[in-house]
């Protein structure tokens, strides 16, 4: 079982480092800089890069740390229990904005790429909050 979990780990680590990685690609797909150039306030363009870059760098951050220790996740302590808790709920949550916040019709009508593209992303997501899960529910 802890190889079959080492190796989701893994994968959901790599996961995350891809999406980080790509992020600067669906921010020019999206048209995301020429939106934020549009608000009124440059403080609010300006919390707008940032709040987006501290996203990028934690989907890194969360990847690399998964990738570097996961053997330590099944230590069964409480700060590998905590850790995959988080991530568990980080990207639990990232799904459900997804699924019942973020309204996509228009843009994914727009383009099969982005329809599918969403689904990928929710998929990834998706695999993300159940592999943490799967780690938590094993250390307790």
């Amino acid at each position: 079982m802890e190889q079959l979990l080492t190796y989701l780990l893994v994968v959901a680590g790599v996961g995350q480092i891809f999406i980080a990685l790509i992020y600067n690609w669906v921010r020019d797909i999206l048209g995301w800089d020429e939106d934020i150039a549009r608000m009124r306030h440059p403080w609010n363009r300006q919390i707008a890069h940032t709040y987006s870059r501290y996203i990028q760098g934690l989907n890194f951050a969360f990847g690399l740390l998964t990738l570097l220790f996961t053997k330590a996740f099944f230590e069964a302590n409480a700060l590998a229990t905590a850790l995959a808790v988080l991530l568990s709920l980080y990207w639990g949550g990232r799904l459900a904005v997804a699924l019942f916040y973020y309204n996509t019709e228009a843009i994914t009508r727009r383009r099969r790429l982005f329809r599918y593209g969403g689904w990928s992303f929710n998929a990834l997501f998706l695999y993300l909050a159940m592999t943490y899960a799967g780690v938590a529910w094993i250390n307790l």
